[in-house]
């Protein structure tokens, strides 16, 4: 309980006895009985020798279960271990350099700091920061180039998660932050420490491309990220092929098999590479299996009918599985085929759902997805 409030009424001994009342106020005062907490017992920290004087090594955290006046503004000492005076502390416990750091001269500083609060008298704390000097990089960071297929129903694309920037460094304990050219910042932003890409707003149909770079502190190096984003009809829809996979992973499924998948199809079909796309990746029941949606450019035109094109694709199976060693379960267009319906009363359709949109990201293709449905019904 912080206060009380007491009314107090006061009165004579007369005949008429005279009375009168007031409010007395008691405010409670926090004793200063809870000492500075370091968000960690001891810290360690490892840095790169020759950083700039004035480096930010360390943030360290305090908390205090006093009331304000009990607690900040902490006062942070370093009792031991900076005898050459080569980091210090601010008030808001940001632990700095003030001389260059070479670790042929020092690799290892075990700092034994302190904290106080600013109680009457004030309590306090301890940790140790141990740090640990290293060489400077030496290795420049790798970045692979990604290329990112979206598939949109409609003229736009409404936005989101659209994949993973992958980068490497030789350099064990380099931190990589990953930037965009700020001409794209309008439209696309990438997480500074992640690598991952975000699209912010509706994008049209069509193809963009972003320059992305990744830097350790010393190097620097960029990467071209090339965006496309292909427009889906229904018409489009109603001409597109399924094929389920066994056992088979949306990203194993990108990473180890499509371009494989796209060459084999196209000597197949005997059409461009380019002219198959995929639609729609989703896990099928059991979810150990996943369903490809596709669209065969020009798919049920005189010069590509749909029957030719399944029956060319069912009648190389065998050869597909031998070229990419997975095993593919099915290969349907029309689903009124398994029902006991004549099938001018069957009615198909493929739909897709743009409110649940998958990304499936690795480290050279990413592919944005809607979520589609296929459906027949016998209207006899």
């Amino acid at each position: 309980i912080s206060g009380y409030t007491l009314t107090v009424q006061a009165s004579d001994n007369g005949n008429l006895p005279r009375v009168n009342t007031t409010t007395v106020n008691i405010d409670v005062s926090d004793v200063n009985d809870n000492p500075p907490v370091f968000s960690k017992g001891n810290y360690s920290v490892i840095i790169q020798e020759n950083k700039p004087i004035g480096f930010s090594v360390l943030q360290l955290v305090v908390t205090d279960k006093d009331s304000s006046h009990n607690g900040p503004p902490f006062l942070f000492t370093i009792l031991s271990g900076n005898e050459e005076n080569t980091f210090q502390i601010n008030q808001q416990g940001v632990l700095t350099t003030t001389a260059a750091l070479n670790r042929k001269v020092r690799d290892h500083y075990l700092l034994h700091v302190k904290v106080a609060d600013n109680g009457k008298p004030p309590l306090s704390s301890l940790t140790y920061v141990d740090i640990r000097v290293i060489e400077e990089s030496i290795y420049s960071p790798a970045i692979l180039p990604l290329e990112i297929f979206i598939t949109a129903f409609g003229e736009e694309y409404s936005g989101g998660v659209i994949g993973k920037i992958h980068a490497t460094d030789q350099d064990v304990y380099d931190t990589l932050t990953y930037s965009l050219d700020p001409k794209m910042e309008s439209l696309f932003s990438v997480s500074s420490t992640g690598g991952k890409l975000i699209a912010h707003k509706r994008l049209d149909i069509g193809q963009y491309l972003l320059n992305v770079t990744v830097t350790d502190g010393k190097f620097t190096t960029a990467a071209d990220i090339t965006v496309h984003i292909r427009q889906i009809t229904q018409d489009m829809l109603n001409h597109s092929i399924a094929i389920r996979f066994a056992n088979l992973a949306p990203e194993e499924f990108i990473g180890d098999y499509w371009r494989n998948f796209q060459r084999a199809l196209r000597n197949i079909l005997g059409v461009r590479r380019n002219d198959i796309q995929i639609v729609s990746l989703q896990p099928s029941d059991p979810s150990s299996n996943l369903d490809v949606l596709l669209n065969v450019e020009k798919s049920g035109s005189p010069q590509h009918p749909m029957r030719i094109l399944l029956h060319k694709i069912n009648s190389s199976v065998p050869d597909l599985e031998e070229i990419l060693g997975v095993r593919i379960i099915d290969v349907f267009h029309k689903l009124c085929a398994g029902l006991d319906c004549p099938l001018k009363f069957c009615e198909e359709k493929v739909t897709v759902d743009e409110n649940i949109m998958s990304t499936h990201s690795t480290a050279r293709l990413s592919f944005v997805t809607p979520r589609h449905h296929r459906t027949a019904v016998c209207l006899c």
